[in-house]
C-alpha cells in the first residue's frame, strides 16, 4: 500500500472535492437524511476473498422518503433472509419480534437531529444519535461507546473516529478521502497511523442507468473485499445486484455495519 507522511500528504491537497467525495459523504450520512429529487440508497453488495469467498447483500425499503424496512440477505444455502424494521417518531409501533429501530427526528436550524433506539425481540439494546447539516455529520453510538465526525475541510472528506469515547483512555483514529486529481469518478481513501497515511481502498463512481454505484476496493497479496453501494434516482426503477449462487458466509459477516466496514475495532 502506498504510505505517505500525513503532514505533508495535507500540505499538499489542494484539489477540489469531486463527483466521488461527494457520493461518499451521501452515503456517510446513509439512508436517513433523504432528498426529494436526488439519488438516494437503494441496496448493496459485499464480497470477501480472502481464505475463501463471503457474499451477502442489503435492500432497502422507503416509505414517503423514510427508511421503512431493510433486508439483508446471508446468501447462503437454507439461511433465511434477515428483516430490521424502522419506525419514525414514535415507540409504541414496535412488535416486539426480532430487529426493530424507533427514529425520533427533529430539526434545529440547518442541522437535523436524529435518535435512534434499537430493539431485538422488543428488548431495548442500544441508542445512536447523528447530528448532520450539508457539510458535517457527527454520530455518538452507546453499544459500541464511539463518536465520530465527518466533514469537508479543504476539499478533503475528514472521517474521525473517538473510541472507547467516555472512558479515561479514549482512542483516536483519523481517515480521509481525496478525489483523484484527473479524475472526477475516482478518489482514495487512506487510514492514518501514527502519523502516516496509508492508502486503504480505491473508490469509484460509476453512473448506472438509473442512477449510480460507489465500488469499493481493498486488494492486498492475500486477496480483496468488494463492496458496491446502489443510487437510484427519485421515481426510477430499482436495481439490486442479481443474486449470486448460494454460499457459506462467515459469521463475522454479521459484524458488519451498513456500509460493509466492521463495527469493532484492531
Amino acid at each position: 500500500m502506498k504510505k505517505i507522511l500525513f503532514s505533508l500528504m495535507i500540505l499538499a491537497i489542494y484539489a477540489s472535492a469531486n463527483t466521488c467525495t461527494e457520493a461518499i459523504f451521501i452515503l456517510s450520512k446513509g439512508s436517513l437524511d433523504i432528498t426529494q429529487d436526488k439519488a438516494y440508497h437503494d441496496s448493496s453488495y459485499f464480497v470477501e476473498n480472502y481464505t475463501h469467498k463471503n457474499e451477502w447483500s442489503h435492500k432497502i425499503y422507503y416509505t414517503n422518503g423514510k427508511i421503512d424496512s431493510l433486508v439483508m440477505d446471508p446468501m447462503e444455502d437454507g439461511e433465511a433472509l434477515r428483516v430490521t424494521h424502522y419506525y419514525w417518531n414514535s415507540d409504541e409501533k414496535i412488535s416486539g419480534k426480532g430487529s426493530e429501530i424507533v427514529i425520533f427526528q427533529e430539526t434545529s436550524g440547518d442541522t437535523i437531529i436524529l435518535n435512534e433506539k434499537a430493539y431485538s425481540n422488543g428488548e431495548f439494546g442500544s441508542s445512536y444519535t447523528a447530528k448532520m447539516t450539508d457539510s458535517y455529520m457527527s454520530t455518538l453510538n452507546s453499544e459500541y461507546n464511539s463518536f465520530k465526525e465527518l466533514y469537508f475541510s479543504n476539499d478533503t472528506l475528514f472521517e474521525k473516529n473517538i473510541y472507547d469515547y467516555e472512558s479515561n483512555n479514549p482512542r483516536p483514529d483519523t481517515s480521509f478521502t481525496i478525489g483523484d486529481s484527473t479524475n472526477d469518478f475516482k478518489c482514495y481513501d487512506y487510514a492514518v497511523q501514527n502519523g502516516i497515511a496509508e492508502l486503504y481502498e480505491t473508490i469509484e463512481y460509476i453512473k448506472t442507468d438509473n442512477g449510480f454505484m460507489l465500488k469499493y476496493l481493498d486488494e492486498s497479496s492475500v486477496g480483496y473485499y468488494l463492496r458496491e453501494f446502489f443510487f437510484v434516482n427519485s421515481n426510477a426503477t430499482t436495481a439490486i445486484r442479481k443474486q449470486r449462487p448460494a454460499v457459506k458466509i462467515s459469521p463475522k459477516a454479521r459484524y458488519f455495519d451498513l456500509l460493509g466496514r466492521y463495527k469493532f475495532t484492531k
